[in-house]
C-alpha cells in the first residue's frame, strides 16, 4: 500500500453514500472508506458493477455457508478489479493533453512533488529526454487506497435459516472482518464506535495485520476514537495481541452525528488539545488525523 499524494480522503458516511466511492474516484489516486456492515447491500452494487464493467457474477445466496464474510470478500475484490483497471487506463493515456490523467496531477496539493514534476515536464521541449521524464512519472503514480470501515459494537449474533444460533466467529463484525481480511486488498481498516475485545483477539488469526520478513503491513489498522483516554486503552490492547496501530483518527460526539459517545460530547479542539498535551508523554502515536 503505497502512501497517498492526497492530504485528503473520502471517509465512511453511512452504509451506502461512500460504498462506491473508491470506484468513482479510486483512478485519481484519492483514497476511500467503505462500510462493510451490510452485506447484502454490498452484494446488489456487486452485481450492479459486475454487469456495467462485464465482470463475471455468481450470487452468494443469503443463507450460504459463511455468507457474509464471503459476499463482503467478492465486492472489495470487484472494486480492486474495477479500480486498478481504471487506474490502469488513466496511466495509458498521454500527457499534454486535456484527459482524466491532466486531472489527476491537476487535484495533487500544489506543494506535491509529483504535481511539481508534471508541471516541469510541460515546460520541456518534445524530445527523448521528455518522453523519458513522462515514463517515469507515469510509473510514480498510484491508485488510491480502498479502505474499510467496521463499527466495532455493531457485532451482532446471526442464525442460520432454521434459525439454530450460530457460533460468534459468524457474529456481524468478526464476519466482515474476516471477508475483509481474505481479500488481497492492501490498504486499511477503520475500526469506529467503541471498543470490542472480542473482535480485536480475533484479528490475531490473520497474518495480513502483522509485519511480514521484509517488515510490511499489508493491512493496516486505523482507529477512530472520541477522546484521549480511548486511544490509550485500545492501543494498550492491541499492542499486547502484538498489533500496531497505524494511525488515530479523532471524532467528536459534537461534531459526528452517527454514533452515541458514552461521554460527554466535546468539541475537536478541546480533543486535539488533549491528544496533544499527553501523545508525547505516553507515547500512543505521532499520526494524528482529524475526521467528523
Amino acid at each position: 500500500m503505497q502512501k497517498s499524494p492526497h492530504i485528503i480522503h473520502i471517509p465512511v458516511m453511512g452504509t451506502g453514500f461512500s460504498i462506491d466511492s473508491a470506484i468513482r474516484v479510486g483512478h485519481f489516486g484519492i483514497s476511500t472508506v467503505i462500510s462493510i456492515i451490510d452485506d447484502l447491500l454490498v452484494e446488489k452494487i456487486r452485481k450492479h458493477y459486475c454487469s456495467e464493467y462485464s465482470l463475471p457474477y455468481s450470487v452468494i445466496p443469503r443463507w450460504a455457508e459463511d455468507g457474509r464474510a464471503k459476499r463482503i470478500s467478492a465486492y472489495l475484490e470487484m472494486v480492486k478489479v474495477i479500480v486498478d483497471r481504471n487506474f490502469k487506463a488513466v496511466q495509458e493515456l498521454p500527457f499534454f493533453e486535456k484527459n482524466d490523467k491532466e486531472k489527476y496531477f491537476k487535484i495533487l496539493p500544489e506543494n506535491n512533488l509529483l504535481r511539481m514534476e508534471w508541471q516541469k515536464l510541460l515546460e520541456i521541449a518534445p524530445s527523448e529526454f521528455r518522453d523519458e521524464k513522462a515514463t517515469d512519472l507515469t510509473g510514480q503514480m498510484s491508485p488510491g487506497s480502498i479502505d474499510v470501515n467496521i463499527m466495532a459494537k455493531v457485532d451482532r449474533m446471526n442464525t442460520d435459516k432454521n434459525g439454530n444460533l450460530l457460533g460468534e466467529k459468524y457474529s456481524d463484525a468478526r464476519s466482515a472482518l474476516r471477508g475483509y481480511a481474505s481479500t488481497s486488498l492492501e490498504s486499511s481498516i477503520i475500526f469506529s464506535a467503541g471498543i470490542n475485545q472480542g473482535l480485536y483477539s480475533y484479528m490475531t488469526e490473520f497474518k495480513d495485520f502483522y509485519r511480514d520478513t521484509s517488515g510490511k503491513i499489508k493491512k493496516k489498522i486505523i482507529l477512530k476514537v472520541s477522546d484521549f483516554r480511548s486511544a490509550l486503552i485500545q492501543g494498550k490492547f492491541l499492542a499486547k495481541k502484538g498489533l500496531e496501530i497505524h494511525e488515530f483518527r479523532i471524532e467528536s460526539g459534537l461534531n459526528c452525528g452517527g454514533h452515541a459517545f458514552a461521554s460527554n460530547g466535546e468539541l475537536l479542539p478541546v480533543l486535539l488539545k488533549e491528544i496533544r498535551e499527553k501523545r508525547i508523554r505516553k507515547r500512543i502515536s505521532t499520526n494524528i488525523k482529524i475526521t467528523t
